[in-house]
């Protein structure tokens, strides 16, 4: 069991490696995005990359998932009640990222397309407002924001267990637990419109990502 669970932790890890790796790329091809026209012409003019990144953000979602539902069978003897509370949060952050990272490239690009229509150009461009989950002040940027936040909850638990091990899963352990914190201090930055703290989802996503190499040696075994 183990080692299936090593082996998900390392495809986690390979799929969020490449997530940062197209994010960083895309970044770089688009300039500065600090407005919404801007964003707005990037989205349009986007190509295969951007199709790529959202369908690599949708497989980080599902492997990410299934290794904390694996990491469930691991901790839950040790601290049942708490494990059970953490499972419960995995099925929702699932849904709410898969939305907003599939409708990138499944509703976006309908909507795109409806601008060139004068009778509905004005109802798209205010969807997209919504929408695109690139502009901070979207409705998705801020449920993908919240979804890690989500995740947070098994984060810090199973993390917390893990912590208590020795080796790579002591320090993969506490990287996850400090990930759960940092997302959760994101989310309150942006309702709370706090700067530094609004990093918080980005320097936590950093923080599981270093957490997983440990994961994958630690249950390896």
């Amino acid at each position: 069991m183990n080692r299936t669970i090593s082996t998900v932790a390392l495809l986690t890890f390979i799929f969020s490696v490449l997530w940062l790796v197209f994010l960083i790329a895309g970044m770089a091809a688009a300039g500065p995005l600090d407005t919404f026209d801007r964003v707005l012409a990037h989205v349009a003019a986007s190509g295969p990359l951007f199709t790529l990144t959202y369908i690599n953000a949708a497989l980080v979602t599902l492997s990410a998932s299934a290794l904390f539902a694996a990491l469930y069978q691991v901790v839950h003897n040790s601290m049942p009640a708490r494990a059970m509370i953490g499972l419960v949060f995995i099925p929702a952050y699932c849904a709410i990222n898969l939305f907003a990272y599939l409708s990138q490239i499944t509703i976006v690009p309908g909507l795109i397309g409806a601008l060139n229509q004068p009778e509905t150009a004005a109802a798209a461009r205010l969807l997209l407002a919504q929408l695109i989950q690139e502009w901070p002040a979207s409705g998705v940027s801020f449920f993908n924001n919240l979804a890690y936040a989500v995740l947070a909850i098994p984060s810090i638990i199973f993390g917390v267990a893990l912590a208590r091990e020795t080796g790579p899963l002591r320090v993969g352990g506490t990287l996850l637990a400090l990930n759960g914190i940092a997302c959760v201090l994101g989310v309150i930055g942006i309702l709370a419109n706090a700067g530094p703290l609004a990093v918080g989802s980005v320097v936590g996503g950093v923080l599981f990502i270093a957490a997983l190499p440990f994961l994958a040696i630690g249950l390896r075994g």
